[in-house]
């Protein structure tokens, strides 16, 4: 799961969360180091500028296949970016 916002900067920014809902503090920080790696090679392609992407981790982020994991990250970014230019086009 994710959200976006506009930032106002010239460069994108990405938060990871994980609730207690997905296990323990070792679980959670691992499925936060996953989406990291994740998002740092979906970011590059798909990232835009002004915009704050947050990822939230699942129970199933911990042990997807990563083939898996890059491919749920790029749909969602690229879900969320069609978003924020869908709003910057209303305006």
């Amino acid at each position: 799961m994710a959200q976006c916002v506009s930032n106002g900067l010239g460069w994108y920014r990405v938060g990871f969360t994980a609730s207690k809902k997905v296990g323990a503090a070792v679980l959670r920080n691992r499925c936060k180091r996953r989406m990291r790696a994740a998002a740092d090679v979906v970011l590059k392609e798909y990232g835009l500028a002004g915009v704050d992407y947050v990822l939230i981790a699942r129970k199933s982020a911990s042990d997807i296949v990563w083939n898996e994991l890059l491919r749920e990250t790029t749909s969602a970014v690229r879900f969320l970016n069609g978003k924020i230019e869908n709003q910057s086009l209303s305006k």
